[in-house]
């Protein structure tokens, strides 16, 4: 009986651990080809490589409307956002809910682990 106790005492832990761990850590190269897919059709990671969109290369720590050579919506000049990776991941869920306004035309990105994805791709690019 109390074997019995501890298998399952350790069944239990083992689940806690397994509920409280992410399923798997961030990964820059699926963030990549996340780019590639969502992103790369109006945005550069090169520096200084605006297109329809800014550049995304440093993007990680930038105030929003701050990439020179870049007409940017009042909206996103007035946003005072820092793209840190709350933020990044907020806005890449639903742009014109963060940002009202903005120029950005891209309905989001929904799913929560291409996100984090992308976002550790774009930590990569400075």
């Amino acid at each position: 009986m109390a074997a019995n106790r501890h298998v399952v005492s350790c069944a239990l832990l083992l689940s806690l651990v397994l509920i409280a761990s992410p399923a798997r850590a961030q990964d820059a190269d699926r963030g990549a080809r996340v780019f590639r897919s969502q992103c790369s059709i109006c945005h550069s990671v090169r520096p200084g490589r605006n297109v329809v969109g800014p550049s995304l290369f440093g993007v990680i720590g930038r105030h929003s409307g701050r990439v020179p050579g870049f007409h940017y919506s009042q909206a996103n000049l007035a946003s005072g956002l820092t793209w840190d990776p709350t933020t990044l991941d907020r806005y890449l869920t639903a742009p014109r809910q963060v940002v009202p306004g903005t120029r950005m035309t891209y309905p989001g990105l929904k799913d929560a682990r291409e996100r984090a994805d992308l976002i550790a791709f774009l930590a990569h690019m400075h």
